[in-house]
């Protein structure tokens, strides 16, 4: 392989590392921020969600979030989560623009079926 194609692969191997991390922290974090009111709030399709999903978590699909941002309390720690962490990643963002401050994104759904 030439050394133009090794940094790309280097890069991405970085970011899929930090990214597991970073979910990883969250679950971790996870059983504290629930003590202390945490909401999890899943934001997959309707669907998805009645398929399966973390029990006690909420369901706000993404496309609904902006419209039903007002029925979370701010001054709660919230966990997001979808299929894959792409989705829930753009909820934090959506969350944390209008003035969310304590939001954790855990990526997979299933990955918080290990929490009590």
């Amino acid at each position: 392989m030439n050394e133009i194609m090794i940094y790309p692969i280097i890069i991405i191997i970085a970011f899929l590392i930090y990214k597991k991390y970073t979910y990883y922290k969250v679950l971790k974090l996870a059983p504290s921020l629930l003590e202390q009111g945490g909401q999890i709030i899943d934001v997959r399709t309707e669907s998805e969600f009645a398929l399966a999903h973390k029990q006690g978590s909420i369901n706000i699909p993404l496309a609904s979030l902006k419209n039903k941002i007002n029925e979370l309390d701010k001054n709660k720690p919230i966990i997001v989560c979808c299929a894959s962490g792409s989705r829930s990643a753009f909820a934090k963002r959506v969350l944390i623009k209008n003035g969310f401050e304590n939001v954790h994104n855990a990526g997979k759904w299933n990955s918080l079926l290990k929490l009590k």
